[in-house]
């Protein structure tokens, strides 16, 4: 059986006409993870049986029953960090697994509004990278070129999507995780504003500056998962509810974008991506944007600050003791950059939050005078071998531009804006303020369909 393309609009048409059933949803699926052999996307995949049990029971739910579940009969997986009732969460370290024994409210509430959940997937050891290669469970394959890395630290949520095994998937951000590897996959990454969705029942990197992220094909079938998934968790004390009033999106003829001025970019000497971004901006203001060079300085400070200082002692809080218990177990990159954090004393700690809460602030005020930010999502790509010969440069140059958005309390949406002459595809990031993911979904979907044809590395053609 024939599946349609995995973006929401499809499914819908195809479940609308009883053309396509989950159940038959659920064998291709299954068919297709067969196929790709070893890829290095799963850490665990739900057994056949209960994933077509499953299937089964959302194929017999009556007409009204489906009316009430706005993600009926998609597939979707969630990164390894999460927890699923019953499932081992390993944070993509077998000597830490454990079996959760709750369920994290976002993946309940996909699973209550008729999702079927595949597996759980790679990830960079306990979050720690934006690279994808920090795993012993292997690499997720790159689909466009396996010589280049996925994009971490929710590699394997992102490849799921990318390579048509899922509609979406649940992966994590703290500095950037859920936007980088969408840049690598060539489909949607959304931040969401922090709080949004809950922080307990997985493992924190930065409990501060975490969030679960959202990989869909379409900005749309994004926004629709946030939509649903959302809700404040009363174990989780960072959560909160979203004002009543949305943001608006302004009309493209109306839209202010503020971008990174000519002598604050950096490609790392890669000048086709340069080029691309600067055929991003021109496509955008095309569509009638207003677009302002601003000065970047403060924003590219506070994208360092995510991992060369006293904020990575979040990670030690998390992780560290286990870290200094096992450190056998533990990738040598992923070892070094945690442990770091014990040479900063509690006065340097005092220092970096008032630095922060002087850069978040002038940050902020962006958006006095500007919409969004535009920025690459990645200044360069990476092939695996680069990334491994030099694990922490490589990783901290594809952190730069997504770093401080977490840190200064903002949302972000990384959308597809094209491929390098080498066929790898590279994006760009939309930022907002706090509570504008409907603004950056809407505007994301407009520069999304103006720049891509295709979804994911699944040949689909963008839903028109």
């Amino acid at each position: 059986m024939q599946i349609p393309s995995l973006d929401f609009t499809a499914f819908a048409a195809a479940y609308a006409t009883d053309e396509l059933t989950p159940v038959q949803v659920a064998d291709a699926i299954v068919q297709r993870i067969a196929e790709r052999g070893d890829d290095g996307v799963w850490i665990h995949k739900i057994p056949e049986a209960d994933l077509r049990a499953r299937a089964q029971a959302l194929t017999e739910c009556s007409a009204a029953e489906r009316a009430n579940m706005p993600l009926y009969g998609l597939p979707f997986s969630v990164k390894d960090c999460i927890d699923i009732a019953g499932l081992p969460t390993t944070s993509a370290c077998p000597a830490y697994a454990y079996k959760a024994a709750t369920t994290n409210l976002a993946v309940q509430n996909a699973l209550n509004a008729g999702a079927m959940l595949v597996g759980k997937t790679n990830m960079d050891q306990f979050a720690t990278g934006v690279v994808g290669v920090r795993s012993p469970y292997g690499v997720a394959r790159n689909p466009f070129d396996p010589a280049y890395i996925p994009g971490g630290s929710s590699s394997g949520a992102a490849v799921s999507v990318s390579s048509g095994l899922c509609s979406f998937a649940f992966g994590s951000d703290t500095g950037g995780s859920g936007r980088v590897p969408a840049s690598y996959n060539n489909i949607v990454g959304l931040k969401p504003t922090l709080g949004l969705l809950s922080r307990a029942d997985m493992v924190n990197a930065s409990r501060h500056f975490d969030t679960i992220s959202i990989y869909a094909l379409t900005t749309g079938d994004a926004h629709t998962v946030l939509e649903a998934c959302q809700g404040v968790d009363t174990r989780d004390p960072f959560g909160r509810t979203p004002p009543a009033e949305n943001t608006n999106a302004p009309e493209f003829s109306r839209l202010r974008i503020a971008v990174p001025r000519a002598k604050d970019r950096e490609f790392f000497g890669n000048g086709a991506a340069a080029a691309l971004y600067e055929e991003g901006l021109a496509a955008v203001a095309s569509l009638g944007a207003e677009i302002t060079p601003i000065d970047f300085r403060v924003f590219m400070e506070t994208s360092r600050m995510m991992f060369e200082g006293p904020w990575l002692a979040e990670r030690y809080v998390a992780v560290g003791e286990f870290i200094e218990a096992h450190p056998e177990d533990i990738e040598p990159s992923v070892r070094q950059v945690i442990l770091s954090s014990r040479d900063h004393s509690a006065v340097d700690a005092f220092r970096a939050i008032y630095r922060l809460r002087e850069n978040a602030a002038e940050i902020r005020r962006t958006f006095e005078t500007a919409d969004i930010i535009l920025v690459p999502t990645v200044g360069t790509v990476y092939s695996i071998d680069e990334v491994m010969s030099d694990p922490l440069k490589t990783n901290a140059s594809n952190g730069l531009y997504v770093n401080f958005v977490s840190m200064a309390d903002l949302a972000a949406l990384a959308v597809p804006n094209g491929f390098l002459p080498n066929g790898i595809p590279m994006g760009m990031a939309l930022v907002g303020p706090e509570f504008s993911d409907a603004a950056l979904a809407k505007i994301g979907g407009v520069i999304h369909a103006h720049r891509v044809e295709t979804l994911g590395a699944t040949g689909a053609p963008f839903p028109r």
